[in-house]
């Protein structure tokens, strides 16, 4: 059955009503949001500039789309600027029209919802090979005939596992000769530091059929704003992509945004020393427990499973946790969790409530 309806982390207050709870007294560990939060940076720049919500925004985005070119040494018409990384997933699928394509399981669920009418073949990705991706991927594009598109998340969403870019330029050289689309979404992938060894933006010239999806939201704190950009060099999917969007979809703060967070070096610098010890820490303290199977994390979430049976979400969230459960991600059960990389006193805080649980008290 595919997936119709969107089901993501963050979505807590529901269920906080459920069980007696605001808002306000849960620790959400669901969403995979820098803890920093939003860039001092950019509350400066809109509140300098709120009277500017009395004009429209620009419609054709110039400066932004040239910042985010400049930032990844590209041609201003390789960026393809969107209402978050969600609009350019469903704006790519309308534009391919592409019938057969292939994704991963378990994966984001955005890509499937976005592909409804095509119909989709899935590298099912498992616990036997630490839900490793590449080699399936590639044995799956090899073998599937009238393949249209392939769309990857890389680093992945849950699993926290990455293709690595030796992997990846395979995959794409194998759709190059196919003439597949390959679809690479890297919301993650700025929380890795020096990514440049990994992402495939440097080799966008070399492939006309690839995409990337890249998004503002996760690494600088703003899903509320909601921006995103597609970069590629192929100029038919590229103005296919811009004539296609609705006009205004990118709010005037959006706007702003992509222009001043990428020159924030402090903040993202200070990213950078707070994931490289705050994930170490929670990945080293979730691993000894006995009760959960761990996966070494690459970005700023861990995903993990749970070995004795527990409603663990429930259990956490009755001490004001939330976590995201993965029983809603294709080839996943209940006994799958993810949770995101906080601030220490945060990430204390569950470390002493999972001991709680575990020692049944």
């Amino acid at each position: 059955m595919k997936i119709t309806t969107a089901m993501h982390g963050g979505n807590y207050n529901e269920l906080a009503k459920q069980h007696g709870l605001t808002k306000e007294m849960i620790l959400d560990f669901s969403a995979n949001i820098n803890p920093l939060g939003v860039p001092a940076s950019l509350k400066q720049t809109i509140t300098a500039n709120l009277d500017k919500l009395v004009e429209y925004p620009e419609p054709d985005y110039l400066a932004l789309r040239a910042r985010i070119a400049s930032f990844h040494q590209l041609d201003l018409a390789n960026v393809i600027p969107g209402n978050g990384a969600t609009e350019l997933i469903f704006g790519i699928a309308k534009v391919t029209k592409a019938q057969k394509v292939l994704l991963l399981a378990p994966t984001f669920a955005e890509y499937e919802r976005a592909f409804f009418d095509a119909e989709i073949i899935y590298a099912e990705l498992t616990k036997e090979t630490h839900f490793a991706a590449a080699e399936t991927v590639l044995e799956m594009i090899k073998r599937e005939t009238d393949l249209e598109a392939v769309c990857l998340c890389n680093p992945n969403n849950p699993t926290g596992q990455l293709i690595s870019q030796q992997e990846m330029i395979q995959i794409a050289e194998l759709c190059e000769e196919r003439n597949i689309y390959l679809i690479i979404d890297e919301a993650f992938m700025d929380f890795l530091e020096g990514n440049e060894t990994i992402s495939m933006i440097n080799y966008l010239g070399s492939f006309p059929h690839l995409a990337i999806i890249r998004a503002f939201t996760k690494f600088f704190a703003i899903p509320g704003l909601r921006l995103g950009y597609l970069l590629t060099k192929n100029d038919l999917l590229a103005e296919a992509l811009l004539q296609m969007r609705e006009p205004w979809s990118i709010n005037t703060f959006a706007d702003m945004a992509g222009q001043v967070l990428l020159d924030d070096t402090d903040y993202i610098t200070q990213t950078y020393n707070w994931i490289s010890a705050e994930r170490d820490f929670l990945y080293q303290e979730l691993s000894k427990f006995s009760e959960l199977t761990v996966y070494r994390p690459s970005v700023n979430y861990i995903f993990f499973h749970l070995e004795t049976p527990l409603d663990l979400r429930k259990e956490l969230l009755l001490k004001g946790i939330f976590i995201r459960s993965c029983a809603n991600y294709r080839g996943l059960t209940e006994n799958y969790y993810r949770v995101a990389v906080k601030a220490r006193c945060d990430n204390t805080k569950l470390i002493r409530a999972l001991e709680v649980i575990f020692s049944g008290n």
